[in-house]
């Protein structure tokens, strides 16, 4: 017999052993359903992979809250993580196993993605993940992540693949130019700001500038300047024309990730809203759609299968019903993009 076999057999038996409670009782205990204790038992090879395999993230210093989930991708302490819960914070640690590591570096981030690459500076050897060969997943396929965490163990979380592997388009513009506007006079739009650190601060842009073109759209209204970033990515370079005086200037400005998220729609409210769901949650080249219910704290981990395989990255929490994950195919490309930057 298979281990997943074995596995299966071991569900199975879980499920049955709690058959006779469910006619004494409206609905079964918490230990007996699909997250419970009970059901856990059955999980507890890919619960021992997730102790070794994956790293809690912290970014408040000592206070040690869990931020994000991350996955070990090579014995020399490289991980992957969730950017936009990360970037810019000063106080990066993290635990893998038992162990707390505080001297940890951003080595890189792929913002299309919304992945960082971090490095646990350290000589130690970690224990990465085992990615699998197959690129693609059914529907219905049982999935394993990283649940809640205390300070030395591990909790799973179950769920099965609920869709098919698609694009997630994003519902607003995922980027900014960093600057503020001014009122529009005589058709111009005047920059009033420009946000320190930016691209558009980077690139050269200043206050008192009139915004003339956008990715060769004539700019009249603010509106275009929207039309103008439609589709792209943070890290993507916007060919903007400014009238500087009586002089017209040419730059090239990267986007930066939007720090706000989405507004929420009437049924995200129901799903607990800003406070259960991942701020960054669309605009996804292509994500593995599976109802494990995640909380926007345990995404960025790995996804694994029954056999204990890596199929893909945790990359958000979308709904009350629904959590996005890179697929492998995809992961494997951005982990090997960030560690040759």
């Amino acid at each position: 017999m298979t281990h997943v076999s074995k596995l299966m057999h071991l569900i199975a038996a879980s499920l049955i052993a709690c058959a006779p409670l469910i006619s004494a009782q409206t609905s079964l205990h918490a230990d007996e359903r699909i997250n419970g204790k009970l059901v856990w038992q059955a999980f507890e090879p890919q619960r021992l992979i997730l102790q070794e395999s994956s790293a809690v993230i912290y970014t408040d210093g000592r206070s040690r809250i869990r931020k994000v989930y991350g996955i070990v991708v090579s014995r020399e302490g490289h991980i992957v993580t969730k950017a936009s819960e990360i970037v810019g914070k000063k106080n990066i640690t993290l635990r893998i196993g038992k162990n707390v590591y505080e001297n940890v570096e951003i080595v890189g981030c792929d913002h299309k993605w919304d992945v960082a690459l971090l490095k646990v500076v350290s000589n130690e050897h970690f224990t990465p993940v085992d990615f699998t060969e197959a690129s693609e997943v059914a529907q219905g396929y049982w999935v394993v992540s990283n649940g809640s965490a205390s300070r030395s163990q591990r909790r799973v979380r179950v769920g099965i693949i609920s869709a098919e592997t698609r694009e997630i388009r994003s519902t607003v513009s995922s980027v900014i130019l960093g600057v503020q506007l001014g009122s529009e006079k005589k058709d111009q739009l005047q920059i009033k700001q420009v946000s320190k650190e930016s691209g558009a601060e980077k690139a050269g842009l200043k206050v008192g500038d009139v915004l003339f073109s956008a990715g060769g759209i004539k700019l009249t209204e603010r509106s275009g300047l929207v039309k103008a970033m439609i589709g792209m990515y943070p890290g993507d370079l916007l060919s903007v024309e400014v009238m500087r005086g009586d002089k017209k200037i040419s730059f090239e400005v990267e986007l930066m990730p939007r720090t706000s998220g989405p507004k929420l729609t009437r049924n995200e409210q129901m799903s607990g809203g800003a406070l259960s769901l991942s701020k960054r949650r669309d605009g996804f080249p292509r994500v593995i759609h599976h109802d494990t219910p995640l909380t926007k704290e345990s995404v960025g981990g790995p996804l694994l299968n029954l056999e204990g395989k890596c199929i893909g990255m945790n990359i958000a929490r979308a709904s009350r019903v629904a959590t996005y994950a890179i697929p492998v195919r995809e992961l494997r490309e951005i982990v090997a993009d960030l560690r040759a930057e």
